[in-house]
């Protein structure tokens, strides 16, 4: 490798929190306070305009590719020397650390040989720095890992890649392949993991739009360490861990199910975290005959619970998973029968958007606002789904709150995620065959162009007006 020292790069390791703050919000309940960690750390490389990690292999792409594509920003970026290596040497470093097993598509091993792994490896023997990752982030798999609940959490860490895309690295060519880059919603969280319902890709000129899934929280492998802390009975115990092996239910299973979450979280505020986390779960399996009621019981439970100011940040981010969820796979009936309802939690999540609130900027504050504006993007997408055969007039109160709630929210957020899926949130609008010629038409009236940035999600939503 080149040693010349007259043409250096910057290195600039990125750090980011997989679980957006709900680590450090939620570990000890899980861990125990001994054991608490503050993120789930993934990290990687930049320089030469692009970012090189390690997930299904080595893969590398322009920043903004990476973060837009896994709905994932840095919580800090750190400048950690600078190198002599030429971008070619560095690539075909990658490649043979890719060709040799040392981080190939099926070495990945997020306790042994992880992101943070590769980061370190490649900053001072790829780049030859002599900085690296710092010591906390290598030493956190350890410290979980001996943890009392550390092998229950074990199958649930092993699944928190940033991607899953096969590896970018070709083996077989000294030509760089372009990376994979995948759907741009899908926004990992390792404690209410959302992820894109999957339905048919729409076709047309907004390509980043036209991916856009219901956002939608389907995460497993936690359910293990909920039932642990739950402590339910045999039966019960019997039925939740079916959570995450099991889309076959009985009516009487299902029913029985909900009846018992909807206690617990009633009667065990310490435990209300683990019984929405499995809740979440629960709304998403199909709804057999007779246990409608049930469904509808239950959603509207935690509407409830929402509305009424007794829930901790954490546990209202886990609320709005549940009815993320609720509105992303089968829509309760109150949200037609009853739209003051609907309203009214559309009012809510926008109030819990807002970040003019106290500490905003406080990693569950900022998880509050992207479970929001999931929620809120859910239900601009299933607005905007409806009455299809023909263009209305004048939009509903629910439509216009989302519209315009959605246009007060961008003037002022400053959590990329956030803003993400309210762009979103107003493309679902915008793209209506029914509401987008209203939506449109008011937002011009507005005249609230400014909000429309330079970013790609916010461009493809301005070119519809």
């Amino acid at each position: 490798m080149s040693t010349e020292a007259t043409a250096t790069t910057e290195v600039h390791l990125a750090i980011y929190d997989l679980s957006r703050g709900m680590a450090r919000n939620l570990s000890t309940q899980f861990l125990g306070p001994q054991h608490a960690v503050d993120i789930i750390p993934h990290t990687g490389i930049i320089a030469w305009g692009k970012e090189y990690y390690f997930g299904q292999g080595i893969e590398w792409s322009s920043p903004y590719e990476f973060r837009i594509s896994r709905g994932i920003h840095p919580i800090e970026e750190v400048l950690i020397g600078h190198t002599s290596v030429s971008q070619q040497e560095f690539e075909d470093w990658c490649r043979a650390r890719a060709a040799d097993g040392s981080f190939s598509f099926t070495s990945y091993d997020f306790f042994r040989n992880n992101c943070n792994n590769f980061s370190e490896v490649a900053s001072k023997n790829g780049l030859g720095l002599t900085s690296g990752v710092p010591s906390y982030i290598l030493e956190m798999p350890e410290k979980v890992l001996s943890s009392p609940m550390g092998q229950l959490l074990r199958p649930m860490l092993d699944n928190m890649q940033v991607g899953h895309a096969p590896t970018n690295i070709n083996t077989s060519t000294a030509v760089s392949a372009q990376p994979n880059i995948a759907s741009p919603v899908a926004p990992p969280n390792p404690w209410a993991s959302i992820t894109p319902k999957d339905t048919a890709v729409e076709q047309g000129g907004t390509p980043l739009l036209d991916k856009q899934q219901m956002l939608l929280s389907t995460d497993t492998n936690i359910v293990a360490v909920c039932v642990e802390k739950l402590h339910p009975n045999d039966e019960q115990s019997e039925l939740l861990r079916k959570l995450s092996t099991s889309d076959s239910w009985s009516p009487k299973e299902l029913s029985s199910v909900h009846c018992y979450l909807r206690s617990v979280i009633a009667t065990d505020e310490k435990k209300r975290s683990h019984a929405l986390m499995c809740f979440r779960l629960v709304v998403l399996k199909k709804s057999m005959p007779n246990c409608g009621v049930e469904y509808d019981t239950s959603t509207d439970f935690v509407r409830n619970l929402l509305l009424s100011d007794t829930l901790s940040l954490e546990n209202l981010s886990l609320a709005y998973c549940v009815l993320s969820n609720a509105i992303g796979a089968q829509t309760p009936k109150w949200v037609d029968s009853d739209k003051d309802k609907f309203q009214q939690l559309i009012d809510r999540a926008m109030v819990d958007c807002d970040n003019s609130k106290e500490c905003p900027s406080t990693h569950v504050q900022i998880s509050l606002r992207q479970m929001a504006a999931a929620f809120i993007y859910n239900s601009s997408r299933l607005v905007g789904s409806k009455n299809t055969k023909q263009h209305v007039d004048e939009l509903s109160e629910v439509e216009m709150s989302i519209l315009i709630g959605c246009l007060e929210r961008l003037q002022t957020e400053t959590d990329e995620v956030t803003t993400d899926r309210l762009y979103m949130a107003l493309g679902e609008l915008f793209k209506s065959k029914s509401l987008g010629q209203a939506a449109i038409s008011l937002t011009k009236d507005l005249g609230m162009y400014e909000v429309f940035d330079e970013r790609p999600i916010a461009k493809e939503v301005a070119s519809l007006m």
